[in-house]
């Protein structure tokens, strides 16, 4: 009896489980194989970015080597390089040929390839460092209210290149001959914990600068560049 009772109760357990088999098996069935296709594709997208970035980075060396011999050549490899590389060596590649354009006293062309940099660019310390490079090349042929639209972005607090931003806009609003302007920012970075040594000898050696030329006595003195090398962190 109690072995009669154990298989009636195994048969019960057999129909429940097909039962319940039958109605979500389905659906079981879809979801191993969806994590299994997952996997897979994961391991695939992972293995093709790698290849994409090896061959980009090959690319990349090959038109830095040909810089040296040939800088019409180099160009127009980074150029192509900008519109099928990953973000990072697009925006890269636009630099280096904005630097080419630059060195062959192409300054527009220089500028413009440096803006494509910062549209292309995703991170915000390489985007602005592309404006950086913007605003010193302008600051050289003396388009400073071009300088001052472009940096008055960058001087909020937080910033990767605040203080080399507003010593920017210093020197570009002390050559407009907004006196006032330029002296509150020479004094911000002159005064202001965490700014770097060297903006700050810079800052305070601008402001020195600026009252010998407003004196009556004084010979009229330029004063001093920022230099593009310094950083504020």
């Amino acid at each position: 009896m109690v072995d009669f009772v154990s298989e009636v109760q195994e048969e019960l357990r057999k129909d429940d489980y097909n039962r319940w088999l039958k109605k979500y098996g389905p659906f079981l069935f879809g979801l191993i194989v969806a994590i299994i296709l997952g996997a897979a594709y994961l391991e695939w997208k992972k293995s093709s970015d790698a290849k994409v970035a090896e061959k980009m980075s090959l690319a990349y060396q090959q038109a830095s080597e040909q810089a040296a011999t040939n800088a019409d050549g180099a160009i127009a490899e980074f150029t192509a390089l900008s519109k099928t590389a990953p973000t990072g060596y697009a925006g890269l590649s636009l630099v280096r040929a904005a630097q080419l354009e630059l060195d062959k006293g192409n300054i527009l062309a220089a500028v413009t390839l440096l803006d494509q940099a910062n549209a292309t660019f995703e991170s915000p310390r390489h985007k602005q460092l592309a404006q950086m490079k913007i605003a010193y090349i302008l600051a050289g042929q003396g388009d400073y209210e071009n300088v001052i639209t472009r940096m008055t972005p960058l001087i909020e607090k937080g910033q990767p290149y605040e203080y080399l931003a507003r010593e920017l806009l210093g020197f570009a609003a002390n050559e407009t001959g907004d006196l006032t302007t330029a002296r509150k920012h020479f004094s911000y970075l002159e005064t202001i914990p965490g700014v770097p040594d060297s903006i700050q000898a810079r800052a305070k050696q601008n402001l020195m600068l600026m009252s010998k030329a407003v004196a009556p006595t004084a010979p009229a003195e330029t004063p001093q560049t920022p230099a593009e090398d310094d950083t504020n962190e």
